[in-house]
């Protein structure tokens, strides 16, 4: 292929500006926010498990004390009432009386172990409150921390949109006056390659895959025309030579 030597130069500003965008959407895709919010996500899944565990604990701990409070108000109903009669004295048999009394004091027992085994309830209510309320503000500082996250990396992803737009138009100008051909061949090399399509001949190295041309083929290079297209065998990016090329 044959091209004019300008227009061969021309590509280099071309891959510059194909590097350049390449660079900005790997920033775009490997964003540290999206790392930090990978891990925040991932604790405060955690952090959502515990609440849930905590508010399970809550629960049942609840449970537990409404049913000792139902069944400490029951006995101390039991209590007052059999006191009421035994000392009333409208039970007159002895062995009635005995076992009242009796009842009593058991109930009066009774009483003391659910109001012990209150107390370790209401210990337990209070903890799993307690924990659930800690977990519950660290999941929120997370979240806040998140939205934080999520707006930095928001407002990052604008202003590398807006970057890449403004390269988009460069390249577009930078492209429009070079030849169809040239351009189709760089475009298939570029998209070979992964990234662009020309590099600089510089050194005698290839500045696309770094390598250093033999004697051979630098020798068949300057014995050239300038309007020659030549290629790296390495890699196939189209070589632009120039006065550093080294030949």
């Amino acid at each position: 292929m044959l091209a004019d030597p300008a227009a061969q130069r021309r590509l280099l500003d071309v891959a510059a500006l194909d590097m350049k965008l390449m660079r900005l959407r790997h920033q775009a895709a490997n964003l540290p926010e999206n790392e930090e919010l990978k891990a925040l996500q991932a604790e405060r899944a955690t952090l959502t498990g515990q609440i849930t565990e905590a508010e399970t604990r809550r629960s049942d701990a609840q449970a537990e004390l409404d049913r000792i409070d139902r069944d400490l108000d029951a006995a101390k109903a039991r209590q007052d009432r059999n006191q009421r009669r035994a000392d009333s004295g409208e039970v007159a048999d002895q062995r009635a009386l005995q076992s009242l009394l009796a009842e009593i004091e058991h109930l009066g027992g009774r009483i003391n172990d659910l109001e012990d085994t209150e107390l370790e309830a209401m210990q337990a209510v209070e903890d799993a409150t307690t924990a659930h309320t800690e977990l519950t503000a660290q999941r929120t500082e997370i979240e806040n921390r998140m939205r934080a996250l999520l707006a930095s990396r928001e407002k990052k992803k604008t202003e590398i949109t807006e970057q890449g737009r403004q390269l988009m138009d460069e390249l577009a100008l930078t492209r429009k006056p070079l030849p169809d051909d040239l351009l189709g061949l760089y475009d298939k090399v570029a998209k070979r390659t992964g990234s662009s399509g020309a590099a600089e001949l510089r050194a005698k190295r290839c500045g696309g895959c770094g390598l250093e041309l033999d004697a051979a083929e630098l020798h068949a290079i300057a014995a050239a025309q300038p309007n020659t297209v030549v290629r790296c065998e390495e890699c196939g990016r189209i070589l632009v030579r120039t006065d550093e090329s080294g030949l």
